[in-house]
């Protein structure tokens, strides 16, 4: 693993992946921004950010950024795209960050995918009480919100332009902090790294337009 910080823009880079499933796929362009947390990517707020006009497609999420040395200096997350395809607008977490947030703190995966609500889909969607979610798109099977008993979506729809995934669990509240905000998350996540294996966790969902509390513990 690289140093981040001694990336400039306009170095070359290498991604490693598997774009729709062509496994071991190498893409290779150059650093064309850097981006501070915080500031291009609202749904991870603490991450730092290459963007890159290295080919970035579905299924090389996950994998490596490599500079010209071999060494990684980022893990690939996503792309900015009107077509669905890559436009060259690649997203990539720097080694910075992946070393702060998965190395050097006690971190809680729980095994969601989803996104926060904007308040039209909120009013859209019925969610009671004024009260703000986080829609799950998938839940990883054996994880912890699928031992909770969480349920992701199974219907893709378009909305105003955009697909989104419907038919999940809309996550009010975990542990009393409401789901409503990507920093809410981030200390639902810190206040679940401190607890105990086995510890018992609860979450507030909508399902088919009713409010449950669903139970599970910490793995």
């Amino acid at each position: 693993m690289a140093n981040s910080d001694t990336v400039r823009v306009g170095d070359s880079v290498y991604i490693v992946g598997a774009p729709y499933g062509l496994s071991y796929s190498l893409s290779a362009g150059l650093i064309s921004a850097r981006w501070a947390p915080n500031t291009v990517h609202r749904a991870m707020p603490l991450a730092e950010f290459f963007q890159t006009n290295a080919t970035i497609n579905t299924g090389n999420s996950g994998g490596p950024m490599f500079n010209a040395a071999g060494e990684v200096i980022g893990i690939v997350s996503h792309n900015i795209s009107k077509s669905g395809g890559s436009e060259g607008l690649g997203f990539v977490v720097t080694m910075k960050t992946a070393q702060e947030l998965l190395l050097a703190k006690k971190s809680f995966w729980g095994g969601l995918e989803g996104e926060f609500l904007s308040d039209e889909m909120l009013d859209l969607l019925n969610v009671p009480n004024n009260m703000k979610g986080y829609l799950v798109k998938s839940v990883a099977k054996g994880s912890p919100g699928a031992e909770a008993g969480l349920h992701g979506g199974n219907k893709v729809v378009t909305v105003d332009g955009q697909p989104i995934v419907l038919g999940g669990d809309i996550i009010l509240m975990i542990e009393g902090i409401p789901a409503d905000s990507a920093a809410n998350m981030a200390k639902v996540r810190d206040h679940l790294a401190t607890l105990k294996a086995g510890s018992p966790l609860k979450a507030t969902v909508l399902r088919a337009g009713k409010v449950i509390d669903l139970a599970g513990v910490v793995p």
